[in-house]
This record gives C-alpha cells, structure tokens and sequence, in this order.
C-alpha cells in the first residue's frame, strides 16, 4: 500500500506541530506500507528520508495553493497513491482518493470548526483565504481524523478515530530512522544563554503582543539570568517582535533564534529552564507536550487543550492575562520546589507518548479507509 504525505512544513516550517506530528508518523510507519514524501523543493539536509518526490514549487501564496489543489492529487493519480495523510489543515478540494487528517496546528490548526479554539489567520493576502477556504472544504470529506485519545473529542465534521498519543523519537531515547540528530551531524548553534526560558509558539500580532506584554512583567525579576529565547518564528513575526520590542527596553533579556532544525529542538529544550506557551495549544506535538516530555516546568494558559494534555503538571493561567502570566514564569524560575515538582508530573505524564501501539493503529486504519474506498 503507497501513502503519500504533505512534506510543504518539513521545508518552510520545520519545528511547527504540523512538522513534527508529520515527523513522528512517518517514523512510525507500519513495515507493510510504503511511503512517499512529496517536496516543492531538494530536502533539508537534516532530513534523509527513503523515499521522495520533489515538485519544484515557489514558496508564495500561490504556489502553496497550487500544491494543495493540484500538484499533490496530480501526483498521487500518476503514482496510482492510495491515501494522502496530512497533519496540516489543507485538503485537496475535489480529490479522487482517500484522505486522513491529523489535526496538528495551535489551536489545532482549524479556523471556524465548531469545538475547536480557532487558529489566527496572519494574512490578508487573497490567496491564502482561499487556500484556507478550500483547504477546509476538503477536510469535510476526509474518511478519518486522528485525535489522541486523551484529549476530549472535538466536534468536527468528519469521523474522529481516537489515537494513541505519540511524540517525534527524538524526544525518546530512541533515535529517528532518518531525520539525523543534526548536533551529531555538523550543525552549529550559536552561542546560547547559560540559562533561558523558550517559547517555540505561533506567530501572529495579537499574540506576540500578549506574550511581550507578559514578559515586559516578568524579564525584571528573571531576564538578566535566564533571558527568553523565541525559536520558529517566520520572518515576517521576527520583523514584528523587532519592531514591537522598540517600545520595551528587555536588552538582551529577550532573543530571537532562527534557523532551528527538528534534530536541534530537544536539545533547546534539554538545555531551557522552563518553557513559556501563551497561546493555544497543539493535539499533538506541540510545545506543552515536548515541554512535559522533557521535564521542564511549563507556564501556559488555560484551554481546554492544554488543561487535558497537561493536567496538574502545569502552572496554568485563566485567560490572556499578562501580568498573570509573567508572575507564574517567575515563580516557576525562582521557587525550585515548585518547578521540580513540575517537571517530575511532566514526566510522568508523557510515559505513554513513546509509540504505544501507534504503528499498528496507522496499518488498522490505512487497510481499513482503503478497502471501504
């Protein structure tokens, strides 16, 4: 059986959830299957997967279009693809084959669907309201959506199909199949403060704002020692933390880094003393749950989501409340006690993240949506 995957994030946005729920399906796959990764362009050299196609495809509004909507259902007729997996919220509108989606964005990804806190849209631009548009209209007829199984089921147009939760292995002891751990493999991180505090989150004004607003309260009290790293941003949101950051004087207390890998990313957050996520949460593999995996005390706000994936190993703040927000990142810092028992719940929690039967469930449900289309 040949499943073809969306691989558009692994080279525009490698550290998203969607790339990093798309990396730990694809080191997940079931020995029966055989899977092809499409590209619009050569892969990252972190990245060495068996199996790809590359369609040279312009990184713009209307190439993204083109590749959702054409050049992905052309390519799965031309290789006779059997079912398209996604873990970002954009489907072919009118395709000739079977589709599963996993919802993986903040907020999981879904603008306007019912039970689901909406994701921001960053752009006006007219192309990607139509992507989004007819994106979302081919996810009503996807055959199966992968929910983990210990979230509350949303309600979503489209049979949910309750997974186990599981976690890029790069956040396990095990080591990836094949996308090379990069520290290993020749890259070089800049020089890192000797302790930081990360958020790898969404972009977007409204949200930068609250988390620059939040730690305009906090960076007195902790940023001279353990300063705020910002990872995963785009361009345009660097250019907005850059320009919003004018009006603060955080100095060296707040840092942008860039140029982030997935095989970097358990290390940063090995190395941070806490992770900061003001903002929606992924189902997946999003910043609350690498943080929990990692044993780091989080500080985030309160979602449904967020409360289900993390539970009391939290420190959860009601609403977009700033100054909430930055009195919990300081107390996570300075009150040890309190930060340990953090990250020992974390850990705790994330024990059944590691596989747990996920390969199995993929080849039950790859056999099952195929033979009823």
């Amino acid at each position: 059986m040949r499943v073809l995957f969306d691989g558009w994030s692994l080279v525009h946005h490698p550290i998203t959830p969607a790339s990093l729920h798309l990396l730990s399906i694809l080191e997940n796959q079931p020995g029966q299957i055989r899977p092809l990764l499409a590209l619009p362009e050569p892969p990252p050299r972190w990245l060495d997967f068996p199996e790809t196609k590359i369609i040279p495809t312009p990184n713009t509004p209307w190439g993204h279009l083109r590749w959702e909507q054409s050049y992905l259902p052309s390519l799965a007729k031309q290789l006779d693809i059997q079912l398209l997996h996604l873990a970002a919220p954009a489907a072919p509108a009118f395709p000739n084959l079977n589709i599963v989606f996993s919802p993986a964005g903040f907020g999981a990804g879904l603008v306007g669907w019912p039970g689901i806190q909406p994701a921001s849209v960053t752009s006006d631009h007219i192309l990607e309201r139509l992507r989004t548009s007819l994106g979302l209209g081919g996810l009503e007829r996807v055959a199966g959506i992968l929910w983990p199984r210990d979230l509350p089921v949303p309600v979503l147009e489209g049979p949910i199909i309750p997974f186990s939760p599981v976690l890029p292995l790069n956040f396990s002891s095990l080591p990836s199949p094949f996308a090379r751990k990069s520290l290993l493999d020749g890259d070089q991180l800049p020089d890192l403060p000797g302790d930081f505090i990360l958020y790898q989150g969404p972009g977007g004004r409204q949200q930068l704002e609250l988390l620059l607003q939040a730690w305009n309260w906090a960076a007195p009290a902790v940023g001279e020692y353990h300063p705020l790293l910002l990872v995963g941003l785009e361009e345009v949101d660097q250019q907005l933390v850059s320009e919003l950051r004018k009006a603060m004087n955080f100095g060296d207390s707040l840092q942008v880094l860039s140029g982030v890998t997935p095989g970097m990313l358990p290390y940063l957050y090995q190395r941070s003393t806490a992770v900061f996520h003001p903002a929606p949460a992924s189902p997946w593999c999003g910043p609350v749950r690498l943080a929990l995996a990692s044993g780091k005390p989080l500080v985030a706000t309160e979602d449904s989501l967020t409360g289900a994936i993390a539970g009391p190993a939290a420190y959860l703040v009601k609403g977009n409340d700033a100054r909430a927000l930055g009195a919990a990142l300081v107390t996570v810092v300075v009150e040890q006690e309190l930060a340990d028992s953090f990250s020992s719940a974390g850990r705790l929690r994330a024990q059944d993240w590691v596989n747990s039967g996920f390969s199995e469930q993929l080849l039950e449900l790859y056999t099952s949506v195929c033979s009823a289309g």
